[in-house]
């Protein structure tokens, strides 16, 4: 199961290929340019807590791909990204993803070239999407032209430090274990990283879970309701659409459970989106997985992933305390325009704040709080409607040819 979850809507990213072609077959792997380097730094950029590094395919110019630990093979979100990309491409191929449209199509194309920062990869394999199905940029306010995860993974060993910003890739017999970590055991199956937690639902039950460690996705976690003895939706919940796959619109509920244990770690009052049977298709639930720990958690600590021998460390970050947060406002924004300085009220919780003055999908943006659009950014806008409950949000749109200024407070939601 593959999810990738953004703020309050989630994108989910699922899906598994229906023709029976591997599409990472000429996988050869990632190596240090600099071959007397034990390790190498990479800074990234984190919007709705999704890891974006720098990357060039076949020495174009440079893009910027989701890191990901659920991508088997890295994908491109539009041939137009890279001229260079063979041609033509070797096959299509059939994805069925997370949502209600069904399959859509990509191509996989060979001999692809990767580089990032001082790690290299030639001869891999890539799946360059048809069309645009995800719309990353639309959702995160930046220009993302890709996804990328195992190659990555399962060559060295990462540290991911959310408060540096910076991705240290090890060489894994250069890689020496720190003292201040907390090791966890990790099962690594079919390219992706699985650990055990514990689950309380109730402030009494503890359930045994399986997670996917999940860093393209946003939320803090997410569930699958029935997927084992007493995992259920809180009686406390939001229900609505959660969000638009790469098949279409998620629906489900949104709500709080009481706490997740991870070894010495308890992480309290999460978050926890649990999407409706029909938009997560049986094909995305595997080996007893329970769900996804996403960004909105994992930024909690400093994380090493070593897929070797299947552990992974954590260690708390400044963050660790910091209470999961819902949008007090009820409103989602997308962004569009060449700039991606245009945002839309893409969904609105109903009941809600915004909702109550009469904001409307589909109003546009002109200022918030007096901040002009051209000056806001989807993190900024994000911020802003977690703060704190009482906060006045003032807002001027447009709609059907007129400007209209709409006035109210965040609210507690979830």
């Amino acid at each position: 199961m593959r999810i990738l979850c953004l703020i309050t809507p989630f994108l989910c990213i699922g899906f598994y290929f229906i023709t029976q072609n591997e599409a990472y077959a000429q996988y050869r792997g990632f190596y240090f340019v600099n071959e007397k380097l034990k390790k190498v730094e990479i800074p990234f950029e984190l919007h709705s807590n999704l890891i974006i590094v720098p990357v060039t395919v076949n020495d174009g110019p440079p893009l910027k791909f989701i890191l990901d630990t659920g991508v088997r093979t890295a994908i491109l979100t539009n041939e137009i990204y890279v001229d260079s990309i063979p041609t033509p491409n070797d096959r299509e191929i059939n994805l069925l993803g997370v949502g209600a449209k069904g399959q859509i199509s990509a191509y996989v194309t060979n001999n692809v070239s990767f580089d990032l920062s001082g790690i290299r990869a030639e001869g891999n394999a890539m799946l360059v999407l048809k069309e645009d199905y995800l719309q990353l940029d639309s959702y995160l306010g930046v220009r993302v032209h890709g996804i990328i995860g195992y190659e990555i993974f399962s060559r060295f060993t990462i540290e991911i430090d959310y408060e540096r910003l910076i991705l240290t890739v090890y060489r894994p017999d250069a890689f020496k274990p720190k003292k201040s970590f907390e090791v966890i055991p990790m099962d690594v199956e079919d390219t992706k990283p699985y650990i055990e937690a514990c689950l309380n639902m109730d402030d009494s039950t503890e359930i045994a879970i399986r997670l996917m460690i999940d860093t393209g996705a946003s939320q803090p976690l997410l569930l699958t309701a029935d997927s084992g003895k007493n995992i259920y939706v809180p009686e406390k919940h939001v229900n609505g659409y959660l969000g638009r796959g790469l098949s279409g619109e998620i629906y489900g509920a949104m709500a709080r459970v009481p706490s997740l244990e991870l070894n010495e770690f308890v992480l309290k009052d999460m978050i926890t989106s649990f999407p409706e049977d029909s938009a997560m298709s049986k094909n995305f639930i595997t080996r007893s997985q329970n769900g996804n720990l996403g960004g909105e958690a994992l930024k909690r600590f400093t994380i090493i992933f070593d897929y070797a021998n299947e552990k992974v460390y954590l260690r708390k970050s400044n963050s660790y305390k910091k209470r999961f947060s819902y949008n007090m406002s009820g409103i989602s924004l997308t962004a569009i325009g060449p700039q991606l300085d245009i945002y839309i009220i893409s969904n609105i919780v109903i009941p809600s704040p915004a909702s109550k003055v009469g904001l409307k999908q589909g109003d546009v943006i002109i200022n918030v709080n007096g901040i002009r659009s051209v000056d806001l950014t989807l993190s900024d806008f994000s911020e802003l409607v977690h703060k704190r409950p009482g906060k006045q949000i003032r807002m001027k749109v447009y709609r059907d040819g007129q400007i209209l200024k709409k006035k109210f407070k965040l609210q507690k939601i979830l």
